[in-house]
């Protein structure tokens, strides 16, 4: 609907202020009482009829002017006169007086009379005397819309797939309703840890707030009962059991066992067993049952006994009646164990053939002995212990023996040492070379190190060589990280101290090349003439730890011999230990061993160059050592007291890895995943 107002000045009538209600009447007055023109007269003064319809006017005119000026109804003379004086156009003033300050009406003046009309503009809206684009939503809510085609002068409803903002943050894909809100879907709060409860605050989203500490839960292992929630200081919240304990169907032919999945699992093995009847030997586990093997051999060489198995007690010998023998013992035996003795029982006559059996002459400075020719004879073993430093002897009655030469010249084999002599077995002289160290010019500097999560490809390493053996449960390929257990307690203040700085490592390539390569790993710092340089993102320079070069030979401490096949790096392993400082929260560090470490990766080469490296870093931590090196930790400023420490080391933690070869599992595997970017050593610290 189109609204108007118009405003008339006749002659010497005192100005008239325009008051608009838009949407409603129209009215121009002052502040003195007017007097009503009748509006057929204003028609015929204009047209020259009486016919108001066709006046630009229109209906709704109302011209009000002061009584006080004309004293009565004016006539229409007297507005023929008006208009007969009335300029053509509207001047500007009268032009200014129509403007309504609104941006979204067209103002306009026309003659006679000064008429002022508005207009609303296209693709507008009016509403509330406030101007409204097509398509704006109203302020807060946004599934009220203008739309001109519906309504000019209120809030169209917006169609029910328009996206909107609700008041809530615990909605999404949010849209209109047909009834004009804003509704969506609604958000489902899990963070997969059954630790926390999960809620939806209007304002934030989701929060995941701690259970308390020992809320019952369910760490999804089937090896641990008592699942309770631990809260460590500085650590997410994590459900932890306690290990069921043994999985033994006392079954030996079966390989117990806990799967997380599953939990105790029992699988059919191939193994020695007993089926308890002591007159067979070799007995094998079959489907899991131990099937018998074959019959037990009793004979014992002896031509006077008689030889008898019982089930229960096994092989027993009975004497024989025979001329060759007296009760179990044969008449012929000459006692010699290089001939063999034979006896006839028809005439009880005794003969004794020479043999080549393997004997003992009794001499612990021969070996390999054997008869010969009837006498057990050996041949001579070399006491040489190449120890300049001391005599070599043999005793037959103890074997070789080895007396310290003391204050016999020899030589230490250091250039930089004077006047060698034994001493105590050991040669060695007086005085040190003033050792330099010279670094290669290509290093990594390690930018992330953390703990891999469990035995898995891609987050610890085969320790000990075997693709038949993994750690923890729940492994597979043969991977080794017992340790990975460990990871969430460890993982953030470790990647913390790298990020700051206060564990710096670095990878040294010695030799360069491919084919065979021998690399060194050092602990150090950034080297404090560059201190602005990002450790993290640019290649910087380090100064490595004294404590990490042998102070006489200016070899590295821990050096990894290996190979580079293209981006393939391989080395350490075997025999190779890595003393590192593990950090925990609060500046608190524990000292640990990684025996048997070994980095296998790839390196990215530019020119011949390393830039960046992604690796393991695999080994193993003796158990014990560990357990020893948190007794030596503080008491205060730990993630958890050092007893609680223990325990969960204990419950989480199994040695896996032989070390020494001997035989017993003496040592707990781990495995660090590793990066690294360029860098270079200019010194030590």
């Amino acid at each position: 609907m189109m609204h108007r107002c118009w405003m008339l000045s006749v002659g010497p009538w005192a100005a008239l202020s325009c008051a608009v209600v838009l949407l409603g009447a129209t009215a121009c007055t002052d502040s003195a009482a007017v007097a009503t023109v009748d509006a057929a007269a204003v028609d015929a003064a204009v047209d020259g009829d009486a016919t108001v319809a066709d006046s630009p006017v229109d209906t709704g005119l109302s011209l009000d002017v002061p009584s006080a000026d004309l004293g009565a109804d004016l006539g229409a003379d007297d507005v023929t006169a008006a208009v007969d004086a009335a300029p053509a156009t509207c001047s500007a003033a009268q032009l200014a007086a129509c403007d309504d300050g609104l941006d979204c009406t067209e103002d306009s003046c026309t003659q006679p009379y000064a008429v002022c009309a508005w207009k609303l503009k296209a693709n507008t809206c009016l509403i509330g005397g406030v101007c409204v684009a097509a398509g704006a939503a109203k302020a807060g809510n946004g599934c009220s819309v203008c739309q001109p085609e519906k309504a000019t002068q209120a809030w169209s409803l917006a169609s029910e797939t328009t996206p909107c903002t609700a008041a809530t943050a615990c909605t999404f894909n949010n849209h209109c309703a047909a009834d004009g809100s804003c509704v969506g879907d609604a958000v489902v709060c899990d963070d997969g840890n059954p630790c926390t409860s999960d809620a939806c605050d209007p304002q934030k989203g989701c929060t995941y707030p701690p259970l308390s500490g020992g809320t019952s839960c369910n760490d999804d292992n089937a090896c641990t009962t008592a699942d309770a929630c631990q809260l460590p200081v500085g650590v997410a919240p994590f459900c932890q059991g306690l290990a069921i304990g043994s999985c033994s169907d006392s079954n030996p032919c079966t390989d117990d066992a806990c799967d997380p999945a599953q939990g105790c699992t029992h699988t059919d093995n191939s193994a020695p067993c007993s089926d308890g009847d002591a007159c067979t030997a070799g007995d094998l586990c079959t489907a899991g049952v131990c099937v018998a093997g074959a019959a037990a051999n009793c004979d014992d060489g002896n031509n006077c006994t008689l030889e008898v198995c019982d089930k229960s007690a096994g092989c027993y010998h009975l004497p024989t009646k025979s001329p060759c023998c007296i009760g179990a013992t044969s008449i012929c035996d000459d006692n010699q164990p290089c001939t063999t003795d034979d006896c006839d029982p028809q005439t009880g006559g005794c003969s004794h053939v020479n043999n080549i059996a393997p004997c003992a002459d009794g001499n612990a400075c021969t070996g390999s002995d054997v008869c010969s020719s009837g006498a057990c004879k050996g041949t001579v073993i070399s006491c040489d212990d190449k120890n300049p430093c001391t005599t070599d002897a043999c005793a037959p009655a103890t074997g070789c023996v080895h007396t310290p030469a003391d204050g016999a010249a020899c030589d230490d084999g250091n250039a930089c040492t004077s006047g060698d002599v034994c001493k105590s077995a050991v040669c060695a002289g007086s005085g040190a070379c003033a050792c330099v160290p010279s670094f290669a010019k290509q290093a990594s500097k390690l930018t992330s190190l953390q703990i891999g999560n469990g035995g898995k490809p891609g987050e610890g390493l085969d320790v000990d060589g075997s693709a038949a053996t993994c750690a923890p449960a729940g492994c597979s390929a043969g991977i080794d990280n017992e340790l990975g257990s460990l990871a969430g307690l460890v993982n953030p203040q470790l990647l913390t101290a790298v990020d700051k700085g206060s564990v710096v490592l670095v990878l040294e390539y010695k030799d360069f090349k491919q084919g065979p390569i021998s690399l060194a790993l050092y602990q150090g710092a950034l080297d404090p003439s560059n201190p602005a340089c990002a450790m993290q993102t640019e290649t910087c320079s380090y100064l490595v730890s004294k404590s990490m070069v042998n102070s006489q030979t200016c070899q590295p401490m821990v050096a990894l011999n290996g190979t580079l096949t293209g981006n393939a790096l391989s080395a350490g392993g075997k025999g190779t230990s890595f003393p590192f400082s593990l950090p925990l929260q609060g500046g608190v560090s524990l000292n640990i061993t990684i025996f048997n470490a070994k980095i296998v990766g790839t390196v990215a080469l530019a020119g011949g160059v390393p830039t960046t490296l992604d690796a393991i870093l695999g080994g193993a931590v003796p158990k014990d050592s560990l357990m020893a090196a948190i007794d030596a930790l503080p008491d205060q400023g730990l993630p958890l007291p050092k007893d609680s420490l223990k325990a969960l080391l204990d419950n989480l933690v199994s040695n896996d890895i032989d070390t020494n070869g001997d035989g017993q599992l003496d040592a707990a595997s781990i495995g660090f995943k590793i990066k690294g970017i360029a860098a270079v050593i200019v010194g030590e610290q």
